[in-house]
């Protein structure tokens, strides 16, 4: 008769099974290789973006003050006058343009002040020339005023604080100006002096 083995005897062979399979070691293949952490390279000068960002906002806001601040013959007034012209171009209105128009010929007189004033001026052809361009600027600014439908307190004030400041400055710098730029800037006078009498 065929016999079977004791439970005992199963349950011995069993455990030897288990523990034989715990204590051998895993074949190369199945062997799990140990990942090294991946070392992050450090940046060898971790402050220069920083300090080209701020270089690069110093330079942009030099540039912009020396823009404002030239005069006509230096390198960057042509960046200044585009900028006045996109300006004007953006008003959205007639009486907005002329405002714009005034400060701009407020900002003529200040120049031809400071190229009086310099004494690298090299002759009078600048000072002649932005005095032009002040009462083209000047005339184009009552133009547009004249298409505006209303005329209220605001922009008749407005005038009237233009053509003081005017008159004081040209009035002032007439002495320092040769015969043929006194003569524009007289005629000048007598134009804004106009606009007066007619408000």
């Amino acid at each position: 008769m065929a016999t079977t083995p004791r439970p005992e005897f199963r349950d011995e062979l069993r455990e030897r099974l288990m523990s034989t399979a715990r204590e051998a070691p895993l074949p190369a293949e199945e062997v799990p290789v140990p990942r090294r952490p991946r070392s992050r390279r450090r940046p060898r000068f971790p402050l220069l973006p920083q300090f080209l960002s701020a270089g690069l906002v110093v330079i942009m806001v030099a540039t912009g003050m020396a823009t404002y601040e030239s005069v006509p013959g230096d390198i960057l007034y042509p960046l200044k006058r585009a900028a006045e012209n996109t300006l004007l171009r953006m008003s959205a209105d007639d009486a907005e343009r002329a405002d714009r128009e005034l400060r701009s010929a407020s900002v003529r007189a200040r120049e031809v002040e400071e190229l009086l004033g310099s004494a690298a001026q090299g002759g009078s052809d600048l000072v002649g020339e932005t005095l032009k361009e002040m009462e083209d600027t000047t005339r184009s600014a009552i133009t547009s005023l004249t298409r505006v439908e209303r005329r209220d307190a605001k922009t008749t004030g407005t005038i009237r604080r233009f053509v003081q400041e005017q008159r004081h400055q040209i009035e002032e710098m007439i002495p320092k100006m040769d015969e043929e730029d006194q003569r524009r800037a007289s005629g000048y006078l007598d134009y804004i002096q106009g606009l007066m009498i007619a408000e």
